[in-house]
């Protein structure tokens, strides 16, 4: 649409400190929008990869790949795009990661719906879930593999776990409903909410009464690991914007594990799982914690791509009380 036919109102730049202002383009072509949106988040600290980011904000509005802009540079862009990019920079100037920008964030090959309600899945945690999957294929395919995912935020694990395990019954539990609310979204972007119970509650309170005791085969958790004093040490995207209840838990970051380690025995089969992501310098305290309460065999790790032990894997004993070496 050229500009001199337009009604709709340019947003000023208010968010964006004097210094960083850069002229918005006149004409909307692919180049143009990208220079600039590049040119402006050059000046802004802690943006590493300013032109990468520019172009895959507007790949993502323009529902095409990147380099697609690098195909057609000249290209016209519909100035409603327009200015929904620029409003999409302005939001990247001030740290929003861009996962919220896009709404969207990648997990095992899935596109996951994400806003500031839950935290933007990792690609370390996809090593819990390859985990869970492999452990799943050694067992009966007869019977319901009962999995409870503890902190189930955006749906990420839930969710590509009852994609790929067949007989699986998923109990999501979150303490945050806003949370599951997401998650609920990415449920049915998949078609797997018949396989997903969505529980709101604190660890396993959802589960009481239920009759889920010694019923459960994996307890998987990915809980918030972060210690209260490091929070301030975080990058400005995951400190300003993800929720500090996925985050933080604790002056030791410990606390989660011990709470889901204390009563996983009432819930988990003899010879289930629990399986946990971890901080770096956690695995072998959170080893310790299952070897304290003599039901579970001595912890297994995963590293992940840095060779940080990041999953902690613990088999519960098929006879109580006793700690295997």
């Amino acid at each position: 649409m050229d500009i001199s036919d337009s009604h709709i109102p340019i947003p000023q730049d208010t968010n964006i400190p004097k210094s960083l202002k850069i002229a918005f383009p006149e004409n909307f072509t692919v180049s143009n929008l990208v220079r600039w949106a590049s040119n402006t988040l050059q000046q802004v600290n802690g943006i590493d990869f300013p032109r990468l980011d520019a172009e895959i904000i507007l790949s993502h509005l323009l529902s095409c790949k990147r380099i697609d802009l690098y195909l057609h540079p000249d290209k016209p862009v519909d100035e409603t795009i327009a200015i929904r990019y620029k409003d999409a920079i302005q939001k990247r100037t001030r740290r929003v990661p861009l996962q919220y920008i896009k709404n969207c964030a990648n997990f095992m090959s899935l596109d996951f719906y994400v806003d500031e309600r839950v935290l933007i899945p990792r690609p370390e945690t996809e090593l819990l879930v390859e985990e869970v999957i492999k452990l799943s294929q050694t067992m009966s395919k007869e019977h319901e593999i009962v999995i409870a995912d503890i902190g189930v935020g955006s749906g990420n694990i839930a969710v590509t776990l009852a994609k790929n395990i067949d007989n699986a019954r998923i109990l999501a539990i979150d303490i945050s409903s806003d949370a599951l609310a997401v998650a609920n979204i990415n449920a049915r972007r998949y078609e797997v909410q018949d396989k997903i119970t969505f529980l709101c509650g604190d660890t396993f309170k959802p589960l009481e009464g239920h009759e889920f005791e010694l019923k459960i085969d994996f307890i998987v958790s990915n809980p918030p690991y972060i210690s209260s004093g490091e929070f301030d040490t975080l990058q400005n995207e995951v400190r300003d914007y993800e929720p500090y209840v996925a985050l933080v838990c604790g002056q030791d970051g410990l606390q989660m594990f011990k709470r889901i380690i204390a009563s996983a025995t009432t819930w988990l089969k003899p010879g289930g799982y629990v399986i946990f992501e971890v901080g770096n310098g956690q695995a072998q305290k959170v080893a310790q914690l299952f070897e304290n309460t003599g039901y579970f065999k001595k912890a297994n790790f995963i590293e992940d791509y840095q060779h940080i032990q990041r999953i902690v894997i613990a088999k519960k004993e098929e006879t109580f009380g006793q700690n295997c070496h």
